[in-house]
């Protein structure tokens, strides 16, 4: 099976500067083992090292070797500034958005040369032309002695007599007009050294490329040895009006238009085997088996963390919360390791160095959180098996069997614990998918907000107080989602105690509860209290996103002008949330596992079983943490998806340059749907529904004690006497 070719534009500059380090980096480690001085080593003794061979270099060959000596006199820095061409991409002609194809050029495409006619064309009409008139560069290879010349400069020694025997490169030019332009250097030379020979080894087709912000460059899609010798190639320079707005700019000196230089570049192409692909896949599955084991230890009642939460619970409620809560902080932890180990697997594997970027990163990346998915099957299996444990130990219970039947009892209470350990671990998969899943969303944020060359910085000002903001608006969220079900439970619970009061029959036996209107209460209850959080994961993304842009400055990419500040606040938002969200989502999880397995454990027979003080320290900490485990934990997942998909969603509109009135309406608009979401939240505590089910009851106990007061009292039969009769026993 074969993998793919990728496809990378690399500055000339930049090889360049590889191959003088490498030189010197390889003529220095044989001088240190020789003892020599570097100046000191055989041109042959460096290219015969393996590292220098691996490049293409040949010892004995006179041009490799002449290469290599000009290189290791180069007199340049290696480490200076050169362009940065990852991101670029050929330019398809056959798209008339692309306002850069109408930049102007001199109709040979170099303003350099005096013997140009004038006049301009359009990029596009450059480098379209097909057969004779497509544009090329020709590999040159010139051998000519240059006779001893006085300086032209006072003061500066003669320039002595040159011998040259070498290779450069010509263009870029049509290849119609390449014949001629090489004759004319032929007879140049020849007028210097009449034995001087110039030969077109061969034609290279050259290619238009441009990034995202609008930058162009020219590069050969061709294997060249030393590509870097391409630089003695001509400068390519365009104007940023059309061709017929240049020409009349030309007139007009004090009204010239922005020009620019395309970039010189050489495409290189790096395989990529289709197990590359295969492995990021199985080291999901692997990280997958690691997620079950991290959650496994600490939430399984036969592992260590659960079984000390259990032991100290003769010591009351508050020993049981501490150290459950501590062992959930270490496991998320524990977890956050394991996904970053995850995430940096294919950066390894796709090297964005020979790949020429972090696209196959972030693919391989999505690779291994489709590994993980690959265990939804048997993940959605043990997820169904919780419940239905937990239903059938209800079942159980309420039949009334576990006072006649105590080995079916013990049964069904150890498959409940295992329930609870097969739910916590589908939310550890849970929470390791929602995290990759965000790193793959906000790389796509990134690009479509312009950042990818930008990046984030937290030296910005605006992205570390986003970064602070993301960080907290998983706390928020999580308030949000409990305070919920303290309300609610306390609602249910002033119902049943309602149901109670009005109708006797149902402590008797005699009658049947109300269970509808138990159930529709909550569920009304689930409906209302989830437009608060949702509010918060849409609104927030957007507020800091167009509230971070109000009176920024726009900068200028290529031909159109962004506001880059507000995206890169909302990126720091997501990175904080991403962050906060899964520590958060796998301390709730796993601390309302470890109290609830605990609490197993002691039902068990662990220190008395039912009845006991400890068992009621128990009580307390499960109590804690079912809205832990089952609704502020798993809500975090959606959460940290919904705003990193609101953001990609939003991320092309912030970065335009909008009237402040817009931007400022929008940020106001969401800061008050928050209000508003807040204030909903935050409406009553559980204090505020437990004192409003006790005044109600209150009221209710009231009412019907005047009502008995106010009612005849029903007559009362005197006892009738009985007769005893006791049977002696003979």
């Amino acid at each position: 099976m074969r993998g793919i070719n990728t496809t990378q534009l690399k500055s000339t500059a930049a090889l360049l500067q590889e191959d003088v380090r490498l030189l010197r980096d390889v003529r220095k480690d044989i001088a240190t083992k020789t003892n020599k001085k570097p100046s000191e080593v055989v041109v042959a003794d460096v290219l015969r090292d393996p590292r220098v061979a691996y490049t293409g270099y040949r010892a004995g060959n006179k041009e490799d070797e002449k290469v290599a000596t000009s290189l290791l006199s180069f007199a340049g820095r290696p480490e200076q500034q050169v362009a940065n061409l990852s991101g670029y991409q050929p330019v398809d002609l056959s798209k008339t958005d692309q306002a850069f194809l109408d930049y102007s050029v001199q109709k040979n495409g170099n303003p350099m040369d005096p013997s140009t006619p004038p006049g301009f064309q359009s990029l596009r009409d450059l480098v379209k032309g097909t057969g004779a008139d497509a544009l090329v560069a020709g590999q040159l290879h010139v051998k000519a002695t240059l006779p001893a010349r006085p300086s032209q400069v006072p003061g500066t020694p003669p320039q002595a007599e040159q011998a040259l025997d070498q290779d450069v490169y010509y263009g870029p030019i049509r290849k119609s007009e390449l014949d001629t332009r090489v004759e004319g250097i032929r007879t140049q030379l020849k007028q210097q050294d009449p034995k001087a020979s110039v030969d077109l080894v061969k034609t290279f087709p050259v290619q238009l490329f441009a990034n995202n912000e609008g930058r162009l460059a020219y590069a050969i899609d061709a294997k060249i040895p030393h590509p870097y010798i391409m630089q003695s190639m001509a400068p390519m320079s365009y104007i940023k009006a059309k061709p017929a707005d240049a020409t009349a700019a030309m007139a007009n000196p004090d009204n010239q238009p922005e020009s620019g230089q395309l970039e010189v570049g050489v495409v290189e192409h790096a395989p990529v085997d289709w197990w590359k692909f295969a492995t990021c896949i199985a080291f999901g599955i692997l990280l997958a088996l690691a997620i079950e084991y991290i959650t496994d230890y600490f939430v399984s009642t036969h592992k260590k963390p659960t079984q000390e939460v259990a032991g100290v619970a003769t010591a009351g409620a508050a020993p049981m919360v501490i150290q459950g809560f501590a062992h959930a902080l270490t496991s998320s932890v524990y977890m956050v390791l394991a996904i970053c180990v995850g995430l940096l697997f294919p950066l390894f594997l796709f090297n964005p160095a020979t790949y020429g970027g972090y696209t196959l990163s972030f693919y391989g990346i999505a690779l291994v959180g489709i590994g993980i998915l690959t265990t939804t099957g048997f993940v959605l299996a043990m997820d169904t098996f919780g419940p239905i444990s937990d239903n059938a130990q209800g079942v159980f219970e309420m039949s009334g069997l576990g006072h006649t039947n105590p080995e079916g009892a013990h049964i069904v209470a150890r498959l409940d614990a295992a329930g609870n350990t097969t739910k916590a671990l589908t939310k550890g998969f849970a929470i390791a998918t929602a995290v990759i899943a965000a790193v793959a969303l906000f790389h796509s944020f990134l690009e479509g907000a312009m950042l990818s060359d930008v990046g984030l910085r937290l030296d910005v000002p605006e992205i570390f107080i986003g970064l602070l903001i993301g960080a907290a608006a998983p706390f928020l969220f999580s308030a949000f989602a409990i305070d919920a079900v303290g309300r609610a439970s306390f609602d249910l619970i002033a119902e049943v105690r309602r149901q109670f009061r009005e109708d006797p029959g149902i402590m008797a036996g005699t009658s049947k509860p109300d269970y509808a209107r138990c159930v529709a209460l909550v569920t009304k209850a689930a409906q209302k209290e989830l437009l608060a959080p949702g509010v918060l994961a849409i609104a927030l993304p957007i507020a800091v996103g167009f509230g971070f842009s109000i009176g920024k400055q726009a900068i200028s990419i290529g031909d159109n002008s962004y506001v880059l500040t507000g995206a890169q606040a909302l990126g720091g938002f997501l990175a904080g949330a991403i962050a906060s969200g899964q520590l958060m989502a796998v301390l709730l999880a796993n601390s309302g596992g470890m109290w609830d397995n605990a609490k197993k454990l002691i039902e068990d027979g662990l220190h008395g079983g039912k009845g006991t003080d400890a068992h009621k320290a128990a009580v307390v900490g499960d109590t804690i943490g079912d809205p832990f485990k089952d609704t502020a934990g798993p809500a975090l997942n959606p959460l940290i998806k919904v705003m990193n998909l609101v953001a990609v969603l939003i991320s092309a509109v912030i970065i335009q340059p909008l009237p402040l009135a817009i931007t400022a309406t929008v940020t106001a608009v969401c800061i008050l749907a928050l209000v508003v979401s807040i204030s909903m939240a935050k409406r009553g505590s559980m204090s505020t529904a437990l004192q409003a089910a006790t005044g109600a009851a209150a009221r209710a106990d009231e009412h019907f004690s005047h009502a008995s007061v106010a009612a005849p009292a029903p007559a009362v039969e005197a006892p009738q006497k009985k007769k005893l009769f006791v049977e002696e026993e003979e």
